[in-house]
């Protein structure tokens, strides 16, 4: 980071010179929101989660991300303004909760958010509207009276108008574009490259339907080559097998740590928000704010010295890198999965490992785009496009290809289990699954 006079520079190894000018009140604004301390905190948590026991440079942080997320916000919005007067008065806005989207996040990203059941958006709107430092910089910002609220509404999706919030989170949102460039980058791939700049300068503001728009067959053939990038991270980085060993083994780990902390016996270490948070209690925004990566690693370095042996033993291979191995079930069939999935637990068992801990079974799939279904929970924001001849129609009516990424099935499922049980489930399963037998 540097700083010249008014300005500061922040080298992002994804869009290069990042400056922020306090001259300018919505700049000054999020140049104050970076420094807050719960903003800070984003810096000890990674960004992809337990990604570097596979990929060995993906060490970014959440930090990293929202200030780029942010950037890409600021760069669609001075497009956006420069066609439709409307949009000027949102900049603060824009540029503000594109920053904070991920200020709730927890240890290890969205590993343990979907192992304890919690939801990073809800305390992001708790931080943004609690005792913080960041809402007293929000409150004490004069040119956007009530912006807290405002950001909240955004995050919600209940702030009109709507296009506002498709910025930050849609089917093409500024938080996608930042990933996708900066992930594909951190994890040493090509699968995450798309032309950023050429789907910026494609959008529009469609003032009568109050939504985004593509424009033209340029921005159209962009836009395929983003979703195709997207589809690829997450089925070559995301969804890589040892991804998922190493995310079922800290799932484990704190399921472990969980029982032993539930049960008569006392583990040797913990404080009292992680206890908290381990078992669901309510937690306070400062006692959340408290929760990082460096924090649970510690706890786990600690529980190396368990008398609980399962704990002790988890903790060792969470921290030693011995991950468990991820074998894909050549099957989608639920009663042949659960077949597959007991014989492996017998076969665990039997090498003196408790299955409860040592087998799982992980699914995997997503469509990287979908269209409007309001018949679901939360319904997709479509990809509309406006053609060269003038036709307004969503994405997928468009685009053969597009409408394929629709209709497919992606779903997958993995048998998780120890790199000690290889050998013997090669000979009991073998032709059940893939990468048995594979190298770590």
């Amino acid at each position: 980071m540097q700083r010249v006079a008014n300005k500061r520079t922040y080298l992002d190894p994804i869009h290069q010179d990042i400056v922020l000018d306090r001259s300018i009140p919505a700049e000054r604004l999020v140049v104050d929101l970076i420094d807050a301390v719960e903003f800070q905190r984003l810096r000890r948590i990674h960004q992809l989660g337990v990604s570097h026991f596979t990929f060995q440079g993906a060490e970014g942080s959440r930090f990293t991300h929202s200030v780029g997320v942010m950037n890409v916000a600021s760069r669609m919005y001075a497009i956006l303004a420069s066609r439709n007067e409307s949009a000027e008065a949102e900049r603060a806005l824009i540029l503000a909760t594109a920053l904070l989207h991920d200020v709730g996040h927890g240890p290890f990203s969205h590993v343990t958010e979907k192992v304890l059941g919690y939801d990073h958006e809800d305390w992001s709107c708790k931080i943004i509207s609690g005792d913080t430092e960041i809402r007293s910089i929000l409150d004490n910002f004069k040119e956007d009276p009530g912006l807290a609220d405002k950001i909240v509404k955004v995050l919600k999706k209940t702030y009109k108008p709507a296009y506002v919030s498709h910025v930050v989170s849609s089917q093409l949102d500024c938080d996608r574009f930042d990933y996708l460039l900066r992930d594909s980058y951190m994890t040493g791939t090509a699968y995450g490259h798309f032309a950023l700049q050429r789907i910026l300068r494609s959008i529009e503001i469609d003032p009568d339907n109050d939504r985004l728009l593509v424009v033209g067959e340029k921005g159209q053939i962009a836009v395929e080559d983003y979703l195709f990038a997207r589809y690829s991270m997450y089925a070559q980085v995301y969804y890589h097998r040892k991804n998922l060993a190493a995310r079922a083994l800290l799932g484990k780990l704190i399921k472990r740590a969980r029982h032993v902390i539930e049960s008569q016996s006392k583990i040797c270490f913990i404080d009292e928000q992680t206890e908290r948070w381990l078992t669901g209690e309510q937690l306070s925004v400062e006692e959340y704010l408290t929760l990082d990566d460096v924090q649970l690693n510690y706890h786990i370095k600690r529980w190396l010295h368990d008398d609980d042996k399962i704990l002790s033993d988890l903790s060792w291979r969470f921290l030693n890198r011995r991950i468990f191995k991820a074998s894909r079930i050549n099957s989608q069939d639920q009663n042949e999965i659960r077949s597959i999935e007991e014989k492996a637990r017998k076969v665990v068992g039997q090498l003196g490992f408790d299955p409860d801990y040592y087998v799982a079974v992980e699914s995997t799939g997503f469509r990287p785009y979908d269209y409007y279904r309001p018949e679901e929970e939360h319904p997709q924001t479509n990809i509309v496009v406006r053609t060269d001849s003038g036709e307004v129609k969503e994405l997928s009516q468009l685009s053969p290809t597009v409408k394929a990424l629709v209709t497919g099935d992606y779903t997958a499922y993995w048998l998780i289990y120890p790199q000690e049980a290889s050998e013997q489930l090669s000979k009991t399963i073998e032709s059940a699954l893939t990468h048995v037998a594979s190298a770590k």
